[in-house]
């Protein structure tokens, strides 16, 4: 079973080291240079936001950063020596899975 904590770790450890840096360097560095981007008004971003794929990659960047998050939380609390790391880790992945579902619900629901 921790075999494959960890395996999903590593692949949301992976996605997100490749999506996250691209994501900043797109929106952060690029978009105030003149590239195409997200920008601050509504008619861009809903524009953007009606594409599919933006959504499905959204979605991705929000799962590997929940994912990420409720591993990395029940492995310290885990190193810490609490006795009830079932109880952490049910209560960590519980709470990545509610963000991931309603960050899905807004993105897919939205504009």
């Amino acid at each position: 079973m921790l075999g494959l904590i960890w395996a999903g770790f590593a692949t949301a450890a992976v996605v997100g080291a490749f999506i996250v840096p691209a994501h900043i360097l797109i929106q952060g560095v690029l978009g105030p240079l003149g590239v195409p981007s997200f920008d601050r008004h509504y008619g861009t971003f809903a524009r953007a936001l009606s594409n599919p794929l933006v959504k499905l990659y959204l979605l991705v960047l929000f799962a590997c950063s929940f994912y990420m998050l409720a591993f990395r939380v029940w492995y310290v609390v885990r190193e810490l020596g609490v006795p009830s790391k079932l109880g952490v880790g049910l209560v960590s992945f519980g709470l990545s899975a509610v963000g991931l579902i309603i960050a899905g619900y807004l993105l897919f629901t939205g504009p």
